[in-house]
This record gives C-alpha cells, sequence and structure tokens, in this order.
C-alpha cells in the first residue's frame, strides 16, 4: 500500500513524531510511505525526514498561514501527485485535511483523519461536511470515538483508536540522570515535575498553585517544571513565592528526556498537548515514574489506579492532596511506579500500534 502522511508543521513535536513512527512501520511492513510538511515556516522536521530517508511531496507549502497563491500551489500539486503516487492521505492538522479532501476529490485516493485536538469534535457546519467527505478516522481514545460517532453520525467501522506508543527501550528507570546533580536535589529528596511546553492550555498555573499547599503537607518538595515556551516568564512570576523549592529546568530533548523523567518521584499531566496521545504520561510510566493526571484527556485511559492518579480537571486541592499523598508514601510510590512501567511497556509499544495501524488502513482501502 502506498500512503501519504501529511502535517502542517514544520517543527519535531508530538504530531510530527508519531507520523514519522507511522511512516516507519509502513515501510518495515513493505508498504511506501511518503510524508509532507510546512516547506515555508523555518522547522527541522523535514531535515529530520530526509535524514530518516523518507520521500517527501517536492515543493509543498502546507503552511497554515494560508494564502491563496500557497493554497492553489499545493492543490496543483497534490492533483498532479496523488492519483498515481498513492492510495491514502492521512492528514493530521485540519489545514492539510482539507486539502487532502480538495485534491482527492474525483480519484479513487481515500483521505484519513487523525482527530487529535478536542476542538476537532465540535460540530461545526464546515467540519460535518469536511467529515462526511472523509474515509476514515484515527483517535487516540474510546471517548473521543464515542464523540465523532455520536455528534457526526460516523459508522464505528471508519474509526479506529490508536492509544499513544512509548519506546520502552529508550525510556526506562535504569540509567543516568543529571538533572538533580545539576540543580542539587540530593537522592532522597521528593520531587514531582511536569514535562510539557510552557504554553497556557497545558495549565502550568494550576499546578504552581497547588504545589503550594503540597509543601505544607510535604516540606522540602521541589516542584521541577521541564520544557520551553512562551508563557515562561508568567509561569515565574507565579512561582516567585515558592523561592527554591520551585526550579525551571530548561528544555531535555533527545537522548537526555528521559533523564529529566527520571528525576521524578511524581509526574503531572494536566493537559494533552497537540498529538492527543497523552504522549508525556507514557514516557513517565515507561521510567517507571507514577503520574498524577487531570481528568478528560487520553491521560484518563493510559493511568490506571495500581500507577498513577486522576483528579478533577481544574481542581487544585485535589490535585495537591494527590501529589502529597504519593510523594508521602515512598513503599507506594515505587510499588506504582514498576506497575506504570510494566503497562506502559507491555501495552503501549510500536508494535501493536502498527499491527492495528495496518489492520485499518487495509479495512479503510476496502471499503467503499
Amino acid at each position: 500500500m502506498r500512503v501519504l502522511l501529511t502535517l502542517a508543521s514544520s517543527s519535531i513535536t508530538g504530531p510530527a513524531e508519531r507520523l514519522l513512527g507511522d511512516a516507519e512501520i509502513l515501510r518495515a511492513a513493505g508498504h511506501e510511505a511518503t510524508v509532507a510538511f510546512d516547506g515555508v515556516r523555518p522547522g527541522n522536521v523535514i531535515a529530520e525526514a530526509e535524514a530518516r530517508g523518507f520521500r517527501l511531496v517536492p515543493g509543498l507549502a502546507l503552511c497554515r498561514e494560508a494564502t491563496p497563491a500557497r493554497v492553489a500551489g499545493d492543490l496543483r500539486k497534490l492533483r498532479r501527485f496523488l492519483p498515481g503516487g498513492v492510495e491514502a492521505v492521512h492528514a493530521h492538522f485540519s489545514h492539510d485535511h482539507h486539502l487532502a479532501l480538495l485534491a482527492a476529490a474525483g480519484t479513487k485516493v481515500k483521505v484519513i483523519r487523525a482527530v487529535e485536538a478536542e476542538a476537532n469534535l465540535a460540530p461545526t457546519w464546515a467540519r460535518r461536511l469536511a467529515y462526511r467527505k472523509t474515509d476514515g478516522f484515527e483517535v487516540a481514545t474510546r471517548a473521543r470515538a464515542r464523540a465523532l460517532a455520536g455528534r457526526f453520525g460516523i459508522a464505528p467501522e471508519r474509526i479506529a483508536v490508536l492509544p499513544g506508543a512509548v519506546d520502552a527501550a529508550r525510556f526506562t528507570p535504569e540509567g543516568p540522570s543529571s538533572l538533580r546533580e545539576r540543580f542539587g536535589l540530593g537522592a532522597g529528596a521528593p520531587v514531582v515535575g511536569i514535562v510539557a511546553r510552557m504554553k497556557p492550555e497545558r495549565r502550568h498555573r494550576e499546578l504552581i498553585a497547588a504545589f503550594g499547599e503540597v509543601l505544607r503537607d510535604v516540606p522540602g518538595a521541589t516542584l521541577a517544571v521541564v520544557g520551553r515556551g512562551e508563557e515562561e516568564p508568567v509561569l515565574r512570576e507565579a512561582a516567585a513565592g515558592l523561592g527554591e523549592a520551585c526550579i525551571f529546568a530548561g528544555y531535555w530533548g533527545g537522548a537526555a528526556l528521559p533523564e529529566a523523567y527520571r528525576a521524578l518521584d511524581v509526574a503531572v499531566w494536566l493537559a494533552d498537548g497537540n498529538d492527543g496521545s497523552a504522549r508525556g504520561v507514557l514516557e513517565a510510566m515507561a521510567c517507571g515514574v507514577p503520574v498524577v493526571a487531570a481528568a478528560g484527556g487520553a491521560a484518563e485511559e493510559v493511568v490506571t489506579a495500581d500507577c498513577g492518579r486522576i483528579v478533577p480537571a481544574g481542581d487544585a486541592g485535589k490535585l495537591a492532596r494527590a501529589i502529597g499523598e504519593l510523594l508521602a508514601r515512598p513503599e507506594e510510590r515505587r510499588a506504582m511506579g514498576a506497575a506504570a512501567r510494566r503497562r506502559a511497556a507491555g501495552g503501549f509499544t510500536w508494535a501493536r500500534r502498527g499491527a492495528a495501524l495496518l489492520d485499518f488502513y487495509a479495512r479503510i482501502a476496502g471499503s467503499p
């Protein structure tokens, strides 16, 4: 099978990493995977795709900062490429989804949409029209599958629930963690942390507010904010009252990312990122770290009672109590960490995702 995987983004983020992982699955199974990304804005994803040996559709803008000329140019290129180049397009953002629908009109090419954000489930008239023309849908949770079926009348056989996956050989409890050493945190010091881009929708401010309550019950605890983002100045100001109990650890990527998770006794997750699969939750769990997560996102279907806690979204008091209880109970916390590792490494593998993805592609390819 020949599949074009598209993403109107220029950076290696959650959706881009998952797209490239899916392309690897296709290639390993003997299929042909072509990829397409934003070729206008600066970023590193195209270079990464080329380094992995993937073919790209030449000359596409695929930029959400759309202009009539860019859209018209992309449509011309895709209409030339699709009929002889692929049998299905797997689109990941609304911009490339709409382009795929327009370019595939009148051809036998199937269009699949990854529904990753809650906003993509709002039943507007434009979205109803686009989804009615779409052959298949990928979602990360059963709740999103139910929402698609209920709000848009989509038949269940057109929807695949494909949870996120984690490389359990890379994210492990064993190995170095220089984060504690860098910030002078002793091996026994209780550390809770969040690893996520600093932007308003990830709700760091709720965690900072809750951590003030945690400190009253667990003196000496530290909150590690790991990442970068546009809201960092605001968050630093919000955390000023915590003094040295809150550290901004900066960006830890690539080989250093597992080290950041290993420094934590408890990981916190309050809102899904733009890939919608709670990837950070799985990475923390694979590193043997229990997770306290807010209800309402993909984490709710990932974190079970034996490997973490689910708390009501927006309830700072319950968030603080859940964190404080885990920090104060080291034996229970370690048992949860071991259970989290088993669940992530055993149930959320790329092999399992790959088998389900290939089965879904075959089902959509054979559908009318």
